[in-house]
């Protein structure tokens, strides 16, 4: 048997490179008609195959307009529009994953030779079972590469993930790895050695033997050194996150919950106090129209008894016709005598004068009253924008204690979700569910 050896590790993720949309220097160009693409799928069509349904059943269970996802699921978990280069999510989730696949070398198993052509129909037949082996793993781009110096697979796959809480169909590798059957921190490298043996069953059907890999660092072959390190980098830093969440979850989950409850409270206390002024203040608008008109009809009230007096004080005027009256004494008596069309327009004038002055008192008292009224009217305005301006002043202050409680809620969903990416999501609720004295001495810890 002609012996071989298997790389099988994870790839950068460029989907221009796999496509060919970049040509790298080692690629030949005539023969890149070679290559056999199993899959060509956009990756934003992938994201809205896999999880727009999963989103749209989120939304329809959301009472509250700010919870529902307003953007694709990809742009929601990754904060970055659909890219063919691998986007990291701040929680260490990838947008997609690439397995490179390769058997023998360029010494052994060139492109263009008869070992090349073996060793391409084992990958062609690893490639044609993978999705059957791992459902949870969508393959939406696979390409062989003939045109370089050894045939090599790209498998670039989403894992999908179900959860309890948040969308019910997630990227979420860790979850979706559990799903097929692989635990734990190195549940990935359980994962690859898994495939690693069909690989090498399928080569060894076809009389390819599979041989030890160089050995670089313990039992691991250089090209998989550098996978297994950086690996090891991201599981200590996702236990580094992990530690973080949970301490934080043990000292501020449930303070959280307390203050986005105060904070509902809060809000619904506004939202009747807003109610409550809103229709005193539309009340009160139609008493200021009403006081405004009221203002309008006394000062033209005002106007015609100013004009009155006007003429009151010009018929005063008349009353310097009595004195030129002749006065004459009589012969007989301490009395006088005068004409007697004279003494008609005496009596006529002072009839007139007692009825003007009486007149100008009361329009003076009228004057005075209406005068009064204008001013109690212009303060009763003046107290009535003033309301208008508290209405302003608590809708403004309900629109922060939202804002503020909208933050609050977002936070506490991130710390949940991550912590179901995590699998801690049962030990968060065991904590959760702890009595209160036992729940303050973990606290002191």
């Amino acid at each position: 048997m002609v012996k071989r050896t298997i790389s099988h590790c994870q790839g950068k993720g460029s989907l221009s490179h796999n496509n060919r949309t970049f040509i790298s220097k080692n690629v030949d160009v005539e023969r890149i008609t070679d290559n056999i693409t199993f899959v060509k799928q956009p990756i934003a069509e992938a994201y809205q195959q896999l999880f727009s349904a999963a989103v749209e059943n989120y939304n329809a269970k959301q009472k509250r307009e700010d919870r529902k996802i307003k953007t694709s699921y990809f742009e929601y978990a990754f904060n970055h529009k659909p890219s063919n280069n691998v986007v990291t999510a701040s929680d260490k989730r990838k947008s997609f994953y690439e397995d490179l696949v390769q058997i023998g070398d360029m010494h052994d198993s060139g492109c263009g030779t008869p070992g090349g052509e073996l060793v391409a129909e084992c990958l062609t037949e690893y490639m044609n079972g993978f999705a059957k082996r791992n459902p949870n793993f969508y393959v939406f781009n696979s390409v062989l590469h003939l045109d370089e110096a050894t045939p090599h697979l790209h498998i670039d796959y989403i894992p999908i993930g179900h959860y309890k809480r948040g969308v019910e169909l997630q990227n979420g590798l860790s979850q979706a790895l559990k799903e097929m059957g692989y635990f734990g921190m190195d549940a990935i490298n359980k994962w690859r050695i898994s495939e690693r043996k069909v690989l090498e069953e399928i080569c060894n059907a076809r009389g390819i033997e599979i041989r030890e890999p160089e050995k670089a660092r313990g039992s691991f072959a250089v090209e998989e050194y550098k996978a297994y390190k950086d690996n090891i980098s991201e599981l200590q830093s996702t236990v580094s996150n992990l530690q973080d969440v949970v301490a934080f979850s043990e000292g501020h989950s449930e303070y959280l919950d307390m203050q986005i409850e105060e904070k509902y409270s809060e809000i619904e206390k506004l939202d009747k106090s807003v109610a409550e002024i809103e229709n005193h203040n539309a009340t009160l608008e139609n008493s200021i129209n009403d006081n405004n008109v009221t203002i309008h009809e006394q000062e033209l009230i005002l106007q015609k008894d100013k004009a009155e007096l006007d003429k009151i004080e010009k018929k005063k005027a008349d009353i310097s016709a009595v004195e030129n009256i002749e006065v004459k004494k009589t012969l007989i008596g301490n009395k006088i005598t005068i004409n007697a069309d004279d003494y008609t327009n005496l009596q006529s004038t002072a009839q007139k004068y007692i009825a003007l002055d009486k007149s100008k008192k009361k329009l003076k008292a009228r004057v005075e009253e209406l005068e009064q009224k204008v001013q109690a009217i212009s303060a009763e305005n003046a107290n009535l924008k003033q309301n208008q301006e508290g209405i302003i002043h608590l809708k403004m202050e309900m629109g922060k204690l939202q804002i503020k409680n909208t933050a609050l809620e977002k936070n506490l969903e991130k710390i949940y979700d991550f912590i179901e990416r995590l699998d801690l999501r049962e030990r968060l609720e065991a904590f959760l569910n702890l009595p209160k004295l036992q729940r303050k001495k973990s606290h002191s810890r």
